[in-house]
């Protein structure tokens, strides 16, 4: 540890005075059972401070007695600091690298699956499998078993048509799920405007019809690869909103929505695929951009449809597909439905509460101390 004229360094990273003193963990600056922030250090920032008086490094604590009156001490753990070290940035607790994949991936080894009776909602091997696949396959699941396992995790979102949504085939179905017609690899909600990203529970519950395999895309390899191979083509898509709507006449419903098809973030990775062709409605385009963005929008829409980028499943009763929509896209092969029953039951929780739940367990012991043995998880 060493003190530079500004800043205050602890194995190589750069903590600035006022970030120390702003994020101070003592009960005076934070409310104990929340953490929640509640010093206020406008009056210091006005007198010119906060200014250290002393800084020691004593057994991975870092001591900052601070000039003021009254006395203050902050005490900060290393690890604390570490994981929120900003400059230069701090690795994160637990690092989950994501693994893009094609069907090439599963030729050898199929996915793993798992009885959701031997599943915790918050970690385990099914949450690791999502994190770096952007799925997970459970088995011996059941209406009941499922509604508890998502309610688990966070509010069970609410849809138009309810919290519990069954996909069959219907006489004069009002949506291309509820018919036998295949569908293309597409993600949910591409419509509508305030959904959150969701994570996706999609059981079996009946599969007695001639067709009918759920297919399985991993968007960031599909977005990975059109960038590589057609770089024109991936900054087009990247930078061109597309209206997505969905018209619902028996709800009286007409979502519609504009955004581009990838996303990506200030370091130009993909965070989010939105693709959706039976919803895609038009864009607002001069004239010479049109053949361009076509071009563009079927160069991407071809690696989706193609089997060497598909991951297809014929799912039994019993087994459920978790996915994380706005990476994986799904659709499902056309099927006879005079041929037998196909029920499918999809749930949908906000992604943000899976992620938060996961966090909780990387980053618990640093607010409540170590985790004793036999303690709960």
């Amino acid at each position: 540890m060493k003190t530079a004229m500004e800043t205050i360094t602890v194995l190589g990273r750069r903590f600035h005075p006022v970030w120390l003193r702003d994020n101070c963990l003592c009960p005076l600056c934070r409310e104990p059972g929340s953490f929640q922030k509640t010093v206020d250090i406008g009056a210091l920032l006005r007198s010119g401070g906060p200014t250290p008086a002393e800084v020691r490094l004593v057994d991975d604590v870092l001591i900052v007695d601070w000039d003021e009156n009254p006395a203050h001490r902050s005490v900060f753990p290393v690890s604390w600091l570490l994981a929120h070290a900003y400059d230069p940035p701090g690795e994160p607790q637990l690092v989950e690298p994501e693994i893009h994949w094609d069907a090439s991936a599963w030729a050898v080894a199929p996915p793993d699956s798992y009885r959701i009776d031997d599943c915790d909602p918050d970690h385990g091997p099914w949450t690791d499998d999502l994190m770096r696949y952007g799925f997970a396959l459970l088995e011996d699941v059941t209406e009941d078993s499922l509604d508890r396992f998502v309610g688990r995790i966070g509010p069970v979102l609410e849809t138009e048509f309810g919290h519990v949504i069954k996909i069959r085939s219907e006489p004069d179905a009002t949506d291309l799920a509820l018919s036998g017609t295949e569908l293309s690899a597409h993600t949910d909600f591409s419509a509508h405007m305030h959904t959150p990203p969701v994570l996706q529970f999609m059981l079996c519950v009946e599969q007695e019809a001639t067709g009918g395999a759920s297919i399985v895309v991993d968007g960031f390899r599909a977005a990975e690869k059109l960038r590589n191979d057609h770089p024109e083509h991936f900054a087009r898509l990247a930078g061109t909103p597309v209206n997505f709507q969905q018209f619902y006449a028996d709800r009286r419903y007409f979502h519609k929505r504009s955004r581009p098809l990838l996303e990506v973030d200030r370091d130009d990775r993909v965070t989010g695929v939105f693709f959706a062709h039976s919803h895609a409605c038009n864009w607002v385009l001069p004239p010479a951009e049109v053949e361009p963005f076509y071009a563009a929008y079927h160069a991407f829409f071809d690696y989706l449809k193609d089997p060497a980028y598909q991951l297809r499943i014929r799912l039994t009763a019993g087994q459920c597909m978790v996915l994380r929509n706005g990476r994986m896209l799904h659709g499902r092969t056309a099927y006879d439905p005079t041929s037998g029953g196909r029920t499918l039951v999809t749930e949908f929780v906000a992604w943000e509460y899976f992620e938060a739940r996961r966090r909780f367990h990387q980053y618990r012991d640093l607010y409540l101390g170590p985790q004793q043995p036999g303690t709960p998880g």
